[in-house]
């Protein structure tokens, strides 16, 4: 490449050249009003009372377990029973299978030893159990919150949820029922799961802060964090092309070295197009490449993406700008004419094209931030629990249970 040359002719270049706003939303979103409702309630008219009665973080840590359960098969938390039908029983937010997880229990303990048993079920128990032991924290928690006048108005969304479930199961009673029992529930217990759902998201939501503006250094840091992953505006090119294949050029003279007569054939066409004649014609006529149908023009692509032998041409337009030419540029079986229509500089999405995207990563941030708080708080309360003998006992029952004889009739 070291005999290219560039050459400094103008003409008129052709005009130059990530997806919307992160939603924010509740998995209770319908319920946002209510617990405003029952925050102006219990806060509004009793603030002092309220505050008097609402138990602290240290309060609930040391309440969350007694000491020892009170037997070998139940758990207490914050004064609620947890056994093990609880743990097995399947609810509407857990998984979408047809075969109820205990059904599932029941089968791996007739085909395998205890000790397998007990290896594969044990992950899955310890799952659900965790996830039961949270939502009842939470639940209390929310509960102290907003006091006990929060239950009618929690009873009435809980009717409307029951509702919506009729209503997804046709408005048929009967089959609404039966798909509650394939839950392992029934119309009281759907409710009161749908309760501690909605206190469950309000103590989630109450760690939130209190819809604090973000600061342009905040909203900097994040950009700066993101920009890399998400902001990446590639570089672009593009050009025309007049490619002259050595091995497609025919000599006149049978004596003439091949790579002398090409270079003599692109230099004659670098002349007549500083002399005014229209590059994309050229190409039509002189071109081997294949888009000389098109005028020699390459559609406009990231430079880094031009494969071998055509790499030398993005490294080329480096070093010009759009309407200038360049060449011969002399590759292996090739020789190059280039003109570059089009460049623009690899870079990133400016952060005032970016603001929206940027804001809601930091609100989503913000919330998991408030998550990892409350996981954090009862992964430490869980720590201290004996659930491993909860879980030993409630196992070796359900296997025990599963391969127990048939009772003669």
């Amino acid at each position: 490449m070291s005999d290219t040359r560039i050459v400094k002719r103008r003409s008129r270049s052709i005009a130059p050249f990530l997806a919307g706003r992160i939603a924010e939303s509740s998995p209770v979103a319908g319920f946002a009003t209510l617990l405003l409702l029952l925050v102006l309630t219990v806060a509004g008219c009793n603030d002092a009372e309220s505050k008097k009665s609402a138990l602290t973080d240290e309060e609930v840590k040391r309440l969350t377990y007694a000491p020892e359960p009170l037997r070998s098969d139940a758990l207490v938390v914050v004064g609620e029973t947890i056994t093990c039908e609880d743990i097995v029983a399947s609810s509407a937010d857990q998984e979408g299978s047809t075969v109820p997880f205990k059904a599932r229990l029941e089968e791996l303990a007739r085909s395998t030893t205890l000790a397998q048993f007990v290896e594969v079920a044990r992950p899955q128990m310890r799952v659900r159990l965790n996830s039961r032991i949270t939502n009842v924290v939470l639940y209390k928690r929310a509960k102290q919150e907003l006091g006990e006048q929060a239950d009618e108005m929690l009873d009435s969304a809980a009717e409307k949820e029951l509702r919506r479930f009729v209503l997804d199961h046709g408005g048929n009673n009967a089959q609404a029922d039966e798909a509650l029992r394939a839950l392992g529930m029934n119309r009281t217990t759907f409710k009161e799961f749908k309760k501690r759902q909605m206190l469950a998201q309000y103590s989630v939501s109450s760690k939130l802060p209190k819809n604090s503006p973000i600061t342009y250094s905040e909203m900097m840091a994040a950009y700066d964090q993101m920009k890399d992953a998400v902001f990446v505006r590639p570089g672009q090119i593009q050009f025309r092309l007049i490619d002259i294949q050595i091995a497609k050029v025919e000599l006149t003279d049978p004596n003439e070295d091949l790579v002398t007569a090409t270079r003599a054939v692109a230099e004659g066409l670098v002349t007549r197009i500083c002399a005014g004649e229209d590059f994309g014609k050229l190409a039509e006529e002189y071109s081997h490449g294949h888009r000389r149908t098109y005028g020699g023009l390459w559609t406009a692509r990231d430079p880094e993406s031009l494969a071998e032998p055509y790499t030398v041409l993005a490294e080329v337009a480096e070093q010009i700008e759009p309407g200038e030419i360049a060449g011969p540029i002399d590759v292996p079986g090739h020789a190059f004419i280039m003109k570059l229509e089009e460049k623009r500089e690899k870079g990133y999405e400016p952060l005032a094209e970016v603001q929206d995207r940027v804001e809601a990563r930091i609100r989503t941030n913000r919330r998991i931030e408030a998550l990892q708080e409350l996981d954090a708080d009862i992964a430490a309360q869980t720590a201290v629990a004996n659930t491993d003998a909860f879980l030993d006992d409630c196992l070796e029952r359900l296997y025990r249970a599963a391969n127990a004889a048939p009772t003669a009739p």
